[in-house]
């Protein structure tokens, strides 16, 4: 088994989510935007590919899709191409590509359409052209359907509408349709009761482990990024948090378009501009990702990060340590693990990290340990996956010590 995973292949499900944000201020894609709309973007679940859609020129008319795409993950992206097998002279966009590549979904107002509906094209492989695109009409009523998602194993699908009894009428909820296999025809779909308040939407987007929930909402005059989490998919969604460090992100309306990489770590935004910068704007950030559960005490260490760069220095925080603890101790791993560590006298307590890479162990200054790890500017070490938990010392059980959650970071551009 290899030390070092590339993030791609990571599948295991990050638990204890919370809804949890902590996303570095986003930048501006300049590669990706355009004197147009550029908006309702969607990483691919391997986050090589991203697809948008635009009025730029070149297109077919009124909004397109177009796609870009890049050589590793967090690495540049390419100047987007029309993907003219999926775009005509009507409105084309809100994007989702399944897992294999062969299968897009997208919603379009094109001859056929009732209104905005949701269509679908299929290919024989990845990169050859799509075959016609179909109505998926069981998800499609007299209103309006767009912003499709779906879980990784395509059974479970979320979108945005008008219809479908919708209380909300003009104003889009967020509606839900399940199917007993891939390819199979979808469920009625039903309203997503616990995220429904009257307000209305713009996006979502569920999680390929079908745990979290992601989507904007317009309130207070302006379209927020909130998330929502919930333990299994038989279970309601609990209550919605706001992703708040994108309240101030566009400067007209806010955030109309989200969607995050596989792993939780890298988001892409679509947020409102002055006209002059053609409406709409394509952003992205990026964050190490928390999971599992800090214990040992009454207050748990809690072990942040920035998201490891290419060329640039990592940062680690414990925080929370005790005063008795005169030393913080970070452990830095190449693979995950869930060892309990109650045998160990830390009941409810689990070791997070295998194959350790590095112990690096720093002062408690003011119940705080710092940490900077040089990350080498090297392509070879583009997508590689961290996993990191904290220690410290303590009188709160009979191991003597208390942990962090896990910190999944990984490598990017």
């Amino acid at each position: 088994m290899p030390i070092f995973r590339p993030a791609a292949v990571f599948v295991g499900t990050i638990a204890s989510l919370c809804a949890q944000s902590g996303f570095a201020p986003p930048v501006l894609e300049t590669a990706l935007n355009s004197s147009s709309i550029d908006g309702n973007p969607h990483l691919s679940f391997d986050g090589l590919t991203l697809h948008l859609e635009s009025n730029r020129a070149g297109g077919a008319g009124g909004q397109d899709i177009w796609f870009s795409t890049r050589a590793y993950l967090g690495g540049p992206w390419s100047t987007p191409q029309l993907d003219a097998g999926l775009s005509t002279g009507s409105s084309d966009g809100s994007p989702f590509l399944d897992l294999s590549g062969t299968e897009i979904h997208f919603s379009s107002n094109r001859t056929g359409s009732q209104s905005l509906d949701i269509w679908r094209a299929t290919r024989a492989a990845p990169g050859q052209p799509w075959n016609p695109p179909q109505l998926v009409t069981e998800l499609n009523s007299s209103g309006g359907e767009f912003q499709f998602s779906m879980t990784i194993d395509g059974l479970e699908c979320f979108f945005l509408t008008t219809g479908w009894g919708n209380p909300g009428g003009a104003n889009n909820s967020i509606y839900t349709a399940t199917r007993p296999s891939s390819g199979s025809p979808w469920g009625t779909p039903t309203l997503v009761a616990e995220l429904y308040n009257g307000n209305t939407h713009r996006d979502c987007e569920i999680s390929p482990d079908g745990l979290e929930i992601v989507y904007t909402e317009f309130s207070a005059s302006r379209l927020r990024v909130i998330a929502a989490t919930r333990p299994d998919r038989s279970s309601p969604f609990g209550t919605p948090v706001s992703w708040t460090e994108f309240d101030t992100v566009g400067t007209s309306q806010g955030v109309y378009g989200v969607t995050l990489s596989r792993q939780r770590d890298e988001i892409v935004l679509g947020a409102g501009f002055a006209v002059a910068a053609g409406n709409q704007e394509l952003l992205r950030a990026r964050r190490s990702v928390r999971y599992g559960i800090g214990c040992g005490g009454p207050a748990p260490l809690e072990l942040a990060g920035t998201a490891p760069t290419l060329g640039s220095g990592w940062q680690l925080d414990t925080t929370q340590l005790e005063p008795t603890s005169p030393i913080a101790i970070t452990v830095i791993g190449g693979a995950p693990t869930a060892l309990p560590l109650a045998g160990f006298g830390a009941p409810g307590c689990t070791q997070y990290v295998d194959f350790v890479l590095a112990t690096v162990v720093v002062p408690n200054n003011n119940g705080t340990g710092t940490v900077s790890v040089p990350i080498p500017n090297a392509t070879a070490f583009a997508g590689l996956a961290f996993w990191s938990q904290s220690a410290g010392l303590s009188n709160a059980n009979n191991l003597g010590v208390v942990f962090s959650a896990g910190l999944l970071s990984i490598v990017g551009g």
